[in-house]
């Protein structure tokens, strides 16, 4: 369950994703259950920039939907940075021991970096979801980009 009105959760087997409000974003943070206390603990949460950044470290997501079809529910983001405009896609893989996102970003003008950026709780481990996992940046512009990326518990 959310753990308030204004969260919005996707679980797997022993996974799941939570989107909460964080300052003028929807930030998430990737959970996995401990099998001694069955117990939610955070794993890694995305890391947010300011309404001033341009190009955040994470997609500068405003708005979420949620959608619920015959193979289970979907989450729609959409957001804008600078010019760009950001879109995705989150759902739980068919085998349930996945969480799928598919990010893309229209861009109006040449990007710094792009990608996803997560911090674990105790800041001790940083993850990047760039470099192979994010297409070459286009040699011109107007342009869109995307990229996706699976999250599973071991």
């Amino acid at each position: 369950m959310p753990k308030d009105d204004n969260e919005r959760t996707l679980e797997a087997d022993g996974l799941r994703v939570v989107f909460f409000r964080h300052g003028d974003r929807i930030a998430h943070r990737i959970e996995v259950v401990d099998p001694n206390t069955n117990d939610w603990l955070p794993a890694l949460i995305s890391v947010e920039g300011s309404p001033d950044d341009p190009w955040p470290a994470s997609p500068p997501f405003q708005q979420l939907h949620v959608e619920q079809r015959p193979t289970g529910p979907i989450v729609f983001l959409i957001g804008m940075a600078g010019r760009s405009h950001w879109s995705a896609a989150v759902d739980i893989a068919a085998d349930r021991r996945s969480i799928r996102f598919d990010v893309a970003v229209r861009l109006q003008t040449k990007p710094e970096k792009l990608g996803n950026r997560y911090e674990s709780p105790d800041s001790k481990l940083a993850v990047e979801f760039l470099g192979s996992t994010v297409p070459d940046l286009p040699k011109q512009v107007p342009a869109t980009v995307s990229w996706n990326y699976a999250v599973s518990a071991r």
